[in-house]
């Protein structure tokens, strides 16, 4: 993907649709929002000068995610501090992306994973998640699908993202070849069946999955704006049929080795319920394995982004290089 010509076909496509997009058409300006998570999505701020928006595209394998946003947009911004959705986009504008959604862009807001003190917005962010996870009417407006249990949601989530990955890294080997020895990978795709069989085994992952979930509600999904105000954003994941669990070990991430913990953690088990400590503790395994080997899979996705390629991938090799001894440590395998 070649960043500046995406900009300036968004900004061209921007200028001819101004009226529907609330913007002036001259002295439009598109910028490409670098995604520290991945490359699947495009992501593009849009500005005329005096109004900013968010431009969001997806490729094909993930468009249904955006449509899905799409449908339930208003009563997300409504209810849950999402922001609003302004346009859809339903022709390709960029090659590679037939579909997209603009969005108000949030000002003055700092991503949750950099506020100096998370806890004053975390409260209220853990009352909101508790809301969600409750809510039948949203669910009842999702896709109906068949019942299923909280260990095929986690496989859903982690061990189909983990193969995938695996996958990649497997077909970039040279890319990674001077700090990934064949023996690690070997060991990736032994650890992802050990954890698979780990989570099929505990019965607290047997019940049904029927909570209603953000799915990627980590400290880059939740904007913190002014005094303990915050919003939630990327509901490309949003499911009736997850895991509460999945949502508070991906937020409260961060705080599992603060001496806080054991107060954030009742938290979230007075919100998800007892049984949810046990999955709890698998989900905070798979997210140190998702720094292991995700990471891995970005780095090789950089190659796709030149003009971010060297951060890209300085950054998720040292993320690699940390956490693997962590995770040989803390769960003595190998």
């Amino acid at each position: 993907m070649e960043v500046r010509l995406a900009e300036r076909m968004i900004a061209e496509w921007a200028s001819a649709n101004a009226d529907a997009l609330g913007i002036g058409p001259n002295k439009i300006r598109a910028s490409y929002i670098y995604n520290p998570g991945g490359f699947g999505n495009l992501s593009i701020r849009l500005t005329d000068g005096r109004t900013r928006l968010h431009v969001k595209l997806a490729p094909p394998i993930k468009a249904a995610r955006l449509r899905q946003w799409a449908g339930v947009s208003d009563y997300l911004a409504e209810h849950y501090a999402a922001p609003r959705l302004v346009h859809t986009i339903d022709r390709e504008i960029v090659p590679g992306y037939p579909y997209g959604l603009v969005f108000e862009y949030i000002e003055d807001a700092t991503p949750l994973a950099e506020t100096r003190n998370p806890e004053a917005a975390l409260t209220g962010v853990m009352e909101t998640a508790a809301k969600l996870h409750r809510d039948d009417r949203l669910r009842g407006m999702l896709p109906k699908a068949e019942t299923r249990t909280y260990a095929e949601a986690f496989e859903d989530e982690y061990i189909s993202r983990f193969t995938e990955d695996l996958d990649g890294i497997r077909g970039s080997r040279e890319l990674l070849r001077d700090f990934v020895s064949d023996e690690t990978i070997s060991w990736f795709g032994e650890e992802i069946g050990r954890l698979r069989e780990t989570v099929r085994q505990t019965p607290a992952f047997l019940l049904p999955a029927g909570d209603v979930v953000h799915n990627d509600l980590n400290g880059n999904n939740v904007l913190t704006c002014g005094r303990n105000g915050f919003r939630i954003i990327d509901w490309d994941d949003l499911s009736g049929q997850g895991d509460a669990a999945m949502d508070y070990s991906v937020l409260l991430w961060p705080l599992t080795h603060d001496p806080s913990w054991p107060i954030w953690r009742e938290k979230a088990l007075e919100g998800a319920g007892a049984a949810a400590g046990e999955r709890l503790e698998l989900y905070f395994r798979a997210k140190l394995l998702d720094d292991v080997i995700d990471v891995l899979a970005d780095y090789v996705e950089a190659e796709q982004v030149p003009e971010h390629r060297d951060e890209a991938q300085r950054k998720a090799r040292a993320v690699h290089l940390h956490s693997y001894p962590l995770y040989l440590a803390k769960y003595g395998v190998g």
